[in-house]
């Protein structure tokens, strides 16, 4: 199959990280694979795995970026013979769908989360199909978009569970890197710095979580925050009023997240919203335990106490206390990393998406 996918860029983020394995397994299962946005820090590692990248204006919400934009890429179909073009954004599925509307070739979206119930959102569920990712994301199209449930596919991501097996042998080697020492206990997050991530949440429960330890002979406490966005600034000075800038550390964004996870004891998602939670399966993937708000397609599949503690969204008392609960019992850090291990193996590899989703591509194209 010839394959073309659209997304705003190739950096860091969890869609993008999604489309990064998918082109390189597809591409691996022998298929064309062709991907359009307007680059980034992946860009060489896609070609580097024999994918075809093409750098277009596919992000500015601009009628004078995005007209000249559908006829480039209309030009890009027919010179790679596409047949089939999958958009995972908003902008690129605009330009995406106006491309192939006088072309016979189906165009499709993936709805990765939530979106708000706009114009500039309906695209999401125009395509011919619409992929969701998790129930919550159907039912959202369903009662905000009015898609009919006839021309929705659920096809969850998969994580590429062989980059993560080797990564703690680089735990000392990061930690020396982040100024932390072996004795500390490091608490971790990897999503974008956005209001939906529920970052404050975090900090806040930190901060009750070093209250409550005050007066114990407690092991030393670091939050890892990975990413940036435009909550940064803000988020740092909540660290600071909160009193607890020493034992925070923003990173900034990275592309060593296998390692970067190796570095962490314990993985918290503090979302208010996800559409699954990509950074939680990735943290699994990595023999992790995790604390995540009861927020999201993961959070409806997961057994609370089995393979995550689930915390109440925003709510920074009940975070601290499940965070509390794994800081004090270690057995039961690897109780839950051993059940969430095995929860993405079974459920979230990367062979099963490509299999599902080369089905789905075959049947549109047979159509």
């Amino acid at each position: 199959m010839r394959i073309l996918l659209t997304l705003p860029a190739l950096n860091s983020g969890g869609v993008e990280s999604h489309i990064f394995d998918l082109s390189r397994a597809l591409k691996k299962a022998g298929h064309h694979v062709v991907v359009v946005s307007t680059g980034g820090e992946k860009v060489d590692a896609l070609r580097d795995a024999g994918v075809i990248h093409y750098q277009r204006e596919v992000k500015r919400k601009s009628l004078l970026t995005a007209i000249p934009a559908i006829w480039k890429l209309k030009e890009i179909i027919r010179e790679e013979g596409i047949q089939v073009v999958h958009a995972h954004s908003r902008v690129p599925a605009w330009i995406s769908y106006f491309a192939t509307k006088t072309l016979d070739v189906p165009f499709i979206t993936t709805a990765h989360s939530q979106y708000s119930i706009h114009l500039g959102s309906s695209i999401m569920a125009k395509g011919e199909k619409v992929i969701v990712v998790s129930d919550g994301v159907a039912q959202h199209l369903q009662e905000g978009f009015d898609l009919a449930s006839e021309r929705m596919v659920q096809i969850s991501p998969g994580i590429d569970i062989e980059m993560f097996k080797e990564a703690d042998s680089c735990r000392e080697e990061i930690r020396n890197k982040l100024d932390i020492s072996e004795d500390e206990l490091v608490i971790g997050n990897v999503a974008r710095l956005t209001e939906v991530k529920g970052h404050q949440y975090l900090l806040k429960a930190l901060a009750i979580l070093l209250d409550k330890l005050e007066a114990e002979l407690a092991q030393p406490i670091r939050l890892l925050i990975v990413g940036d966005g435009s909550k940064r600034e803000e988020l740092e000075e909540l660290a600071r009023e909160l009193g607890i800038e020493e034992n925070v550390i923003f990173t900034g964004v990275r592309e060593d997240i296998p390692e970067v996870l190796s570095a962490m004891d314990i993985f918290v998602l503090s979302s208010i919203s996800e559409g699954l939670g990509l950074s939680v399966l990735e943290a699994m993937a990595a023999h992790k335990p995790v604390v995540m708000t009861k927020s999201g397609g993961l959070a409806e599949q997961i057994t609370d106490g089995k393979e995550a503690l689930l915390a109440e969204v925003k709510d920074e008392t009940d975070l601290a206390e499940k965070i509390y609960q794994l800081y004090q019992q270690k057995n039961a850090r690897k109780k839950i990393a051993d059940e969430g291990n095995g929860f993405v193996i079974r459920e979230f590899s990367i062979n099963r998406m490509v299999e599902e989703i080369c089905y789905f591509y075959q049947s549109l194209i047979n159509k």
